[in-house]
């Protein structure tokens, strides 16, 4: 896909964004707020105290809020690592199965004359005590 200058054009894209998908409860979630706000001001009217302006409030909302959020990237992190552990795992799987069907699939007698020279036909190469020079 093409990126653009910084990759700005990704943001009006649609298709495979969380944007759009988040846009409605997004939304939602201001609405609600904006409600409740409306209805704390309304009921503030009767009482001059401000409850929410308190630390021991502020700090119930951060608390549980963190611990939605912080519950919520475990999770994702978990299903991350868990896909890779699948990838390996079937990347494993099909690496064993190739290795299976390479080992076994020119044993049969039909393949002898499209076999590749073994070093075993030819016997004559152990005497000449063939090596290679290895770099150190």
């Amino acid at each position: 896909y093409y990126k653009g200058a910084f990759g700005l054009n990704l943001l009006t894209r649609f298709h495979g964004s969380a944007c759009y998908r988040a846009l409605l409860p997004g939304s939602l979630s201001v609405l609600i707020f904006l409600l409740i706000n409306q209805v704390w001001k309304a009921d503030q009217s009767m009482d001059d105290r401000d409850d929410l302006n308190h630390p021991y409030a502020v700090g119930v909302f951060v608390g549980a809020v963190s611990f939605l959020v912080i519950f919520r990237a475990n999770f994702g992190y978990q299903r991350y690592w868990e896909a890779c552990t699948s990838t390996f795992g079937m990347m494993s799987k099909w690496m064993d199965a190739s290795s299976h069907v390479s080992a076994f699939h020119l044993q049969c007698d039909h393949y002898d004359e499209t076999k590749p020279p073994s070093y075993y036909d030819y016997p004559d190469l152990k005497n000449l005590y063939l090596t290679r020079d290895r770099e150190r």
